[in-house]
C-alpha cells in the first residue's frame, strides 16, 4: 500500500515539476516582400459558400480502400474595375477628362477560408501533406469558377454607371465633365 501511495504521490508531484510540463515555441517572421500602387475599385462583394467534395480509391470504391475529404470553402469577392488598364486624357480647353477603354470588371482579391470538416482516408489510401495542398488549389479553383459564372460580374458591370456619375459628381462643380470613349460607343456624364 505505501509504494502504490509514493508512486501516486509521486507522480502528483512530478507532474507540478516544469520538465514534465508541455512548452510550445512559436517564432514569426514578417517580410514585406514588395509594395505595389495601385488604381482599382470595388464595385461589388459577394461571399460564397461552397462545399467540395473529393473521393479517391484504388482498383474498388471499398470503405478501407477509400479516401475522401469534404472542404467547405468560404470565400469573400471583391469584383471592379483596374484603371490601370484604362489611358485618362485631360482637354482644358473643353473642361473634359476622357476616360478611353474604360476597364472590364474582374476578380480584384479573394479572401479564402477552408475547412475540412469530413478527412476520411482508407487503411491503403491515406492523405499526404502534398495531395492536401493540391486539394486546397482544386477547391480555390472550383470557387473561382463558381464565381466567374455567378451574377457577381453582372452586377460590377451595372455599377459602371453609377462610378460614371460619381466621377461626374466630383468635377461637375469645378466646370469639368467626364466623358468616356470606348471602342464601341461614347458615353458623356
Amino acid at each position: 500500500f505505501l509504494i502504490v501511495l509514493a508512486a501516486v504521490v509521486g507522480m502528483f508531484y512530478g507532474q507540478k515539476l516544469e520538465i514534465f510540463k508541455s512548452h510550445e515555441v512559436e517564432k514569426v517572421e514578417v517580410v514585406m516582400e514588395r509594395v505595389a500602387k495601385v488604381f482599382k475599385m470595388v464595385a461589388v462583394e459577394g461571399y460564397v459558400s461552397e462545399i467540395y467534395d473529393y473521393k479517391q480509391y484504388k482498383y474498388w470504391d471499398i470503405n478501407f480502400l477509400r479516401k475522401k475529404a469534404m472542404v467547405r470553402i468560404n470565400a469573400k469577392v471583391s469584383v471592379g474595375f483596374d484603371f490601370e488598364k484604362a489611358k485618362f486624357d485631360v482637354d482644358e480647353g473643353k473642361k473634359e477628362i476622357i476616360v478611353r477603354n474604360f476597364p472590364e470588371p474582374e476578380i480584384l482579391s479573394i479572401d479564402y477560408d477552408l475547412d475540412y470538416y469530413d478527412l476520411d482516408e482508407g487503411l491503403f489510401n491515406s492523405f499526404d501533406e502534398k495531395e492536401l495542398t493540391e486539394l486546397n488549389a482544386k477547391a480555390k479553383k472550383y470557387a473561382v469558377e463558381m464565381i466567374r459564372n455567378g451574377e457577381l460580374f453582372d452586377e460590377a458591370e451595372g455599377q459602371k454607371s453609377k462610378i460614371v456619375e460619381l466621377l461626374s459628381a466630383l468635377v461637375g462643380p469645378s466646370g469639368w465633365r467626364v466623358v468616356l470613349k470606348n471602342k464601341k460607343r461614347m458615353i458623356k456624364g
